[in-house]
């Protein structure tokens, strides 16, 4: 699902320490940078709010 990211998303996510990315998540093999599940990890890996415009985040995604 993808979604704009503004300084909305940004004060909430800083505030209530919002994970989203690969690297948080319950199915990321981090011994080899992929999905556990096979999904394509580049759109969720790396995001910097203050960079983006948009984020994408996983329907698969479970946090640690």
């Amino acid at each position: 699902m993808q979604t704009r990211v503004d300084e909305r998303l940004r004060s909430e996510a800083t505030t209530h320490a919002l994970r989203f990315g690969c690297e948080d998540c319950a199915h990321y093999a981090e011994d080899r940078g992929a999905c556990g599940n096979g999904y394509p990890v580049s759109a969720h890996r790396g995001i910097d709010l203050a960079q983006v415009e948009r984020i994408e985040f996983c329907k698969e995604f479970e946090l640690v």
